[in-house]
């Protein structure tokens, strides 16, 4: 396999929130008002608290993002919208379930979707999710200075709702409810030089923003889930002198889960656990630990009381693994690739990876392994989700070439290779009993 991603790289994968890995969010059902359409710039070092009101009820509150952070695909009940940031432009396309034709978000017919008159590319974008039956996208502060944007699911009446200090990083995962957006900012301080953790709302109707709570700035925070009025959070931190980087320093690294209640804005601790002991993720409502000890996963879900076990797994067949890879979860089942230590001819005594995936049903426990994959290059690599809809599930099944063109530092126009993902449909059924049989995808011209 080509993948090579060890548990003790999962951390820095957690850092690298702009790689686009994410769980896409589901269609929002209709609300009595849309955001309003209005652009202001919170120019200041740090947000306003939110000030003590009458209790808030978060009727829709959920998670709008993986917990990794903004991804650049997001699902709808019709279709699958993806950022393509491998061009010269970031430009946005648009798989329909019902045509299987992928095509960019533009319907004149004469634009050729090469520049910024085209309603497809989006200058500076680095995300995208579905948010009360629009689209926003998150564009980064190469000109002025980071914003939010809200754009129609034909990718017509484009309007900024908020700017957000160009010093700030914003790029962690979201929630969401209504007309307000609940995220962890890197607030930048030029009086101390740094830049400290803050839990915000993003009021998109008044175009507002206020700090809900400061967070220690000794550990690096995730916002990872919601229960009623809870914003879930988890803080990692180092706690031995170790090495900056080493394995061992990771090792060392401790996790605490937090709810933040929204209605009395308190936050109280949960649960800890250390990396050595467990590897971590959080999917909608569940929490998952697998435990290379036992080659088990537990089930945790949240709820407005707190963490609760719902069951412990089967074990996969592969004991002490030190590599794992979590994929997602799709029709109640928790996709991730596990690795194998293998003795290789070629490299002696050498101890290689062979990668295996397996679905783990939340429902009972029981763990298959599955076998769909694709060949590209000489190298195999596995057909995996990446969204769903009415038990049907997307999947990339393969990739191939593709020629963009781009203007070079001479001002000439230049072709250059890329590759780019080939996705398909499939029913959930036929993938996790390893039949495929895909309708796949065609690319509009």
């Amino acid at each position: 396999m080509r993948r090579l991603i060890v548990i003790g790289s999962l951390f820095i994968v957690m850092m690298s929130i702009l790689s686009g890995c994410t769980l896409d969010s589901s269609s929002s059902s209709p609300r009595s008002s849309s955001p309003v359409a209005s652009t202001v710039n919170n120019s200041s070092e740090t947000y306003p608290e939110v000030e003590p009101t009458e209790p808030i009820l978060y009727h829709d509150l959920k998670m709008l993002t993986s917990s990794m952070g903004i991804g650049t695909t997001c699902n709808t009940k019709t279709g699958f919208y993806e950022l393509d940031l491998s061009g010269a432009l970031p430009t946005l396309f648009y798989i329909d379930y019902a045509t299987h034709q992928k095509l960019p978000l533009c319907s004149r017919p004469e634009c050729q979707h090469n520049d910024e008159t085209c309603n497809a590319v989006i200058p500076n974008a680095i995300g995208v999710v579905n948010f009360q039956q629009h689209l926003l996208v998150f564009c980064s502060a190469i000109e002025g200075n980071p914003s939010i944007l809200q754009i129609g699911y034909d990718g017509n009446d484009r309007v900024t709702l908020v700017e957000l200090n160009s010093a700030d990083r914003y790029d962690r995962a979201f929630a969401g409810d209504q007309n307000v957006l609940f995220t962890i900012v890197e607030a930048y301080s030029s009086e101390l030089n740094v830049q400290t953790p803050q839990l915000i709302q993003i009021d998109l109707a008044q175009g507002s923003i206020q700090k809900l709570t400061q967070l220690d700035s000794s550990k690096s925070w995730f916002l990872v889930g919601t229960a009623d009025n809870t914003l879930i959070l988890k803080s990692i931190e180092v706690t031995q002198n170790k090495n900056p980087g080493s394995h061992e320093a990771y090792l060392s690294q401790k996790h605490e889960l937090f709810f933040y209640d929204l209605q009395l804005q308190e936050m109280t601790p949960q649960r800890s656990w250390m990396q050595e002991e467990v590897v971590d993720a959080s999917y909608g409502d569940y929490l998952f630990f697998y435990i290379p000890s036992k080659g088990t996963f537990e089930v945790n879900r949240f709820d407005g009381a707190g963490l609760t076990t719902v069951l412990q797994s089967q074990p996969i067949p592969i004991p002490d693994s030190s590599s794992l890879y979590f994929l997602g979860l799709y029709d109640d089942r928790l996709v991730v690739q596990v690795g194998e230590k293998i003795e290789s001819e070629s490299s002696g005594s050498a101890a290689n990876v062979k990668w295996r995936q397996f679905a783990v049903d939340i429902s009972d426990g029981s763990v298959i392994e599955l076998h769909l994959s694709y060949t590209y290059a000489g190298v195999t690599d596995f057909v995996v989700p990446v969204a769903e809809s009415d038990g049907v599930l997307l999947v990339k099944c393969g990739v191939q070439e593709k020629m963009m063109t781009a203007e070079g530092p001479d001002g000439t126009i230049q072709q250059y290779p890329t590759v780019v993902p080939v996705y398909a449909t499939i029913s959930s059924t036929n993938y996790f009993s390893n039949n495929a049989q895909y309708t796949k995808n065609t690319v509009a011209d």
